[in-house]
Order: C-alpha cells, then structure tokens, then sequence
C-alpha cells in the first residue's frame, strides 16, 4: 500500500514538472524583442489626428468624435475637443502603438498596446493585440 501512494506522488511530482517546464520553455520562446527595440520611439507624428474608426464589440466611433490628437515628442499624446484638454502618454515599436490615458472616463477606453496594422502619412490603423479581440481603432489625418 505505502509503495502505490508512494508512487503516484512520484507520478505527480513528475507531471507537475513536466507542466513547469513546458510553461516556462513557452513563455520564454516568445519573443518581445521587437517590442523592446524601438519601444522609445517617441518621434512626434506630425500634424493632428482624429478617430474615424473606434470598434468594441460594437461601433464606438461617436464617443471619440470631436476629439483632436496630437502625437507630440517624449511621448505625449494631447487630446483636445470643445477648449478640453486631456493628456497622456504614447509610445511606438515596429509592431505595437501604446496609447494611455489613464482613468479618463472617455479617453481610458482606448488604453492599450495595439497592433500596427498600417502607418502611413495620413492613416493609423491598429487592433487589438489579443486575438481573441476584435477592437480595433483608425486614426485619420485632420
């Protein structure tokens, strides 16, 4: 009896390090490297911008209208609408698009690390970085 409990906690202890080592061995074959290269690229993105398209599970587009954004160096993103300003912070990598505004009641909701979709001079489109999301958000040049 001693010698079958005894080996299914081998057993056990043997599962449970075959599970950490294929967690750890998954989590570090993840590169973020691309993310990390260039996360500080705060290089203003000329001119004004506003939301043409803002989706979260549904179309949320008018609460963003009005609101004008400016991607300043040092990585500040000034929104403006009717003489109200609310700052906050931005940053850029190849393929990520941070955007935070903290707990703004309005601005908060589009707080997240987005995926580059396409950059151009006059288009910034991006989506969720959770495939298992389908946000996604479009800035357009004013």
């Amino acid at each position: 009896m001693k010698s079958a409990v005894k080996t299914k906690s081998i057993n056990l202890l043997a599962a449970l390090a075959l599970v950490t080592m294929f967690t750890t061995l998954q989590s570090s074959s993840c590169s973020k490297s691309d993310d990390v290269a260039a996360i500080n690229n705060t290089t203003p993105i000329a001119g004004t911008w506003r939301v043409s398209f803002y989706w979260d599970q549904k179309d949320e587009t008018s609460n963003l209208s009005g609101y004008s954004f400016a991607f300043n160096s040092g990585g500040q993103v000034i929104a403006t609408k009717a003489g109200s300003t609310v700052t906050g912070t931005w940053s850029e990598s190849s393929s990520k698009f941070n955007i935070n505004f903290g707990t703004d009641p309005v601005l908060s909701d589009i707080n997240d690390d987005w995926q580059i979709v396409q950059k151009t001079a006059t288009v910034i489109k991006l989506k969720d970085d959770n495939p298992l999301q389908d946000d996604q958000l479009t800035f357009t040049k004013n």
